[in-house]
């Protein structure tokens, strides 16, 4: 193990240009290594130098700064929830999440918690698909893939071996430990990076003010009332705390054509802000856990027919506890509450086998193919303990009702005391899972001139649950000059209908057995420009979505969308001091989303087409065609990375985000209230000293107040107090909007050795 020439380590930092990002391949825009300016799709790329220049520790930072993404943080189980190219959901579901080309997101909710449990020290780079992929990765990369490309083991000189390190602390009590190990000895090579991190949390103190996210409302007998004789992690419930404990563990080890490996990761989160105080108490643990082996075998059959076998058992848990106290309607002004303290339960394993093959018929023509074949054991509904009858529980007797008729666990917040009982969940019971099989095949075929190129893709999808799907795709690319490339690309792809959405249902939300999936045609054009120092990647697109499946576990009709992402990266000498390069990027977004159908605050229901208000009652069954809300119209991205010394630079990152209108069934849309446009500013200060790097980053630099949308049905409204000023209740369990915090810190040190 040798220690790394300081000069190539600066190098890393400080020096990346235009033409080596040019010179990239990447993987995901049809599966196989290409030229970025020839794939063909709409792809973003941070490379690993500059998520070292920004000082990057978590992904939420990474989609922050890209084109094309909205964001809502909670700083709780679902620390952010993302939407790509304006679509809105109740979670991160939409997106494909993958590292390697391994999709991370779960089995049984579609999701992929974006917290911090992904290591950054290893990663090569990230590239960012936007528009639907469904006949390059199958089902539910629907609106685009993040994948997250590590270094490998393989590609070091023979018989070496490097390790990096990385020691994080910043406010909040926060801690983290990321590394990563990677080496070759003559055929076997491999590769390790893990994270463990750990945080107390923002504190109310340290948010944007906002009613309904006080701890008056936690403490408030009237709504409470036995919950506030427990505790939880040692702290009383009546107190705001939400923690985080997370870790990521990745890695390979290759000999030859075999490569074995493993992804697993664990979070362990606080409820945060996510939802309204008189309703859910933040300070519980809500988990998620994924475990993913794999065998992999690469062998050249001839010259250019290349053949890919690959097997992949996983297994994953979801699972946590929850105090909850639901408004009595029958009490005065719903003062009293119904309340419990539950246990929550998730478990679903998949065996899966896939095949690819890949030909290179000419110097002109490539074709590859594929079969698919997965076996899952999926939870049918959450096993919920100590909750609402309708809930399902193997613990508890169907006949014991409890002392108000209502579940065994539910008392009122006028009851002196109620037995709890935690922990005792475990292993799924047979009776509440569901065996489903997936089949797949796909086609592939690229065909390139010398300046111009046209590649096709068509996939075959079966599932047991909702039947067959056909997905086509089409793209063309042509080289104006060596300046100008142009793409012309029409994709398809489908979403599978969550299994937490078909058969999960629990009290406050209605499972449907009957979903159909959701399915979207986009046709995209995209330009590409290089000067010199100038490089402009410019897309159009237009997406239309049918049978989209809302919060509520319903189908409801259309949604179409248009936008555009224009981005930009400029590098110039640098005039002011002897020091690399001065580099910037600039990203636009401009997103417009159309809903056809429209919520009622009067009725208190969805009306138009295709909803249920429209099967009971033809009058409710208009087309709308009105904006969705929770999607900002512009987004501005800007950064600037200035080398002041050869070791030393400032990276300064700027996040503007439009005045946009809020969800559709969010009261505060029936109010006329809009949430306003932000402006963010991050800057980082890096030192670099032979093998060491010191990254200081302060966020939100000058304290400026934030809000993000809330998510999921955003329904809590915001009457906070009456006219004496005593506490009001929420009109539904997600806050209407989410406080963000203030001016905060971190320090990151780095060896590489």
């Amino acid at each position: 193990m040798g220690l790394l020439q300081a000069q190539d380590i600066e190098k890393e930092i400080f020096s990346l240009t235009l033409d080596d990002l040019l010179e990239l391949s990447v993987t995901s825009g049809s599966d196989r290594a290409e030229k970025l300016r020839h794939t063909p799709a709409s792809i973003q790329v941070l490379t690993k130098e500059q998520i070292k220049q920004r000082g990057y520790t978590n992904l939420t930072e990474v989609i922050a700064d890209l084109s094309g993404f909205d964001l809502s943080i909670s700083y709780g189980s679902d620390y952010t929830t993302f939407f790509q190219r304006g679509y809105r959901t109740p979670s991160t579901q939409r997106t494909l999440v993958m590292v390697n080309g391994i999709i991370n997101n779960q089995l049984w909710s579609h999701d992929f918690p974006t917290n911090r449990q992904i290591p950054m020290t290893g990663i090569e780079r990230i590239e960012v698909l936007s528009g639907p992929a469904g006949a390059v990765y199958g089902p539910n990369a629907f609106l685009g893939v993040i994948n997250i490309i590590t270094q490998k083991g393989k590609n070091l000189n023979e018989n070496s071996h490097e390790l990096t390190m990385q020691a994080q602390m910043a406010a909040y009590d926060s801690l983290g430990l990321d590394f990563t190990v990677l080496g070759k000895q003559q055929s076997l090579s491999y590769w390790l990076s893990a994270k463990v991190y750990e945080s107390d949390g923002p504190g109310l103190e340290d948010m944007s003010r906002w009613g309904f996210v006080d701890e008056q409302y936690l403490s408030d007998e009237r709504f409470w009332g036995p919950v506030l004789n427990y505790s939880y992690n040692g702290v009383p419930y009546g107190k705001y705390i939400s923690k985080n404990q997370e870790h990521g563990v990745f890695g390979e080890i290759s000999y030859d054509g075999l490569t074995a490996g493993v992804n697993h990761w664990m979070t362990h989160n606080g409820y945060g802000v996510q939802f309204s105080f008189d309703r859910g108490q933040p300070n519980a643990t809500w988990s998620r856990k994924t475990s993913l082996y794999y065998l992999e075998h690469e062998h050249t059959f001839t010259e250019g027919l290349k053949i890919k076998s690959y097997y992949r058992y996983r297994t994953e848990q979801r699972y946590g506890n929850w105090a909850e106290a639901s408004p009595d309607s029958q009490s005065e002004r719903a003062r009293y509450s119904y309340v419990t303290i539950s246990d929550w339960n998730s478990a679903s394993t998949s065996n899966k086998l896939r095949q690819d093959y890949e030909y290179q018929y000419s110097d002109s023509l490539h074709l590859a193919a594929g079969i698919k074949y997965e076996r899952k054991e999926l939870t049918k509904a959450y096993e919920i303990c100590g909750y609402w009858a309708s809930a399902y529980c193997s613990l508890e007797d169907d006949e014991d009702l409890g002392p108000y008729g209502l579940g065994k666990g539910v008392y009122y917040s006028t009851d002196i005391t109620m037995p709890v009982l935690l922990g005792a969940l475990g292993k799924m019971d047979a009776v509440n899972l569901i065996k489903t099989t997936d089949r797949g095949a796909y086609f592939r075929a690229s065909f390139k001139e010398s300046n111009w190129s046209l590649s096709g893709a068509i996939r075959w999808d079966n599932n047991s649950t909702y039947g067959t799907f056909i997905k086509p795709r089409v793209a063309a690319t042509f080289d104006y000059n060596e300046r100008n490339t142009l793409k012309l690309i029409y994709a398809t792809a489908f979403q599978e209908p969550a299994p937490i959405q078909l058969y999960g249902g629990w009290n406050g939300r209605n499972s449907n057995p009957e979903l159909l999936p959701e399915e979207v045609q986009d046709l995209s054009l995209i330009w590409f420009y290089q000067n010199g120092p100038w490089f402009s990647d410019f897309s159009l697109y237009h997406s239309r979505y049918k049978n989209v499946i809302k919060e509520e576990s319903e189908n409801a009709g259309k949604r179409d969308i248009t936008g555009a992402e224009w981005r930009v990266k400029y590098e110039l000498d640098n005039p002011w001091f002897d020091a690399p390069q001065i580099s910037s990027y600039l990203n636009y977004s401009y997103t417009h989303v159309t809903s056809y159908i429209n919520y009622d605050h009067q009725l208190g229901m969805w009306v138009g087409k295709d909803t249920q208000a429209c099967q009971a009652d033809s009058a409710l069954c208009e087309e709308y065609q009105v904006q969705l809300g929770d999607i900002a119209p512009h987004k501005i991205n800007l950064g600037i990375n200035l080398p002041v010394t050869q070791r030393f630079s400032i990276n300064t990152r700027f996040n503007y985000i439009s005045s946009k209108e809020l969800y559709l069934s969010n009261p505060l849309r029936d109010a006329d209230v809009k949430l306003g446009d932000s402006l963010t500013t991050n800057v980082s200060f890096v030192w670099s000293i032979k093998a060491w790097n010191v990254h200081f980053k302060v966020n939100n630099l000058f304290d400026s107040q934030l809000y993000h949308s809330g998510v999921a049905q955003a329904n809590s409204g915001s009457t906070f107090t009456d006219a004496e000023g005593d506490l009001l209740r929420t009109g539904g369990f997600y806050n209407s909007i989410l406080p963000q915090v203030g001016r905060n810190w971190e320090l990151a040190v780095t060896a590489s050795f």
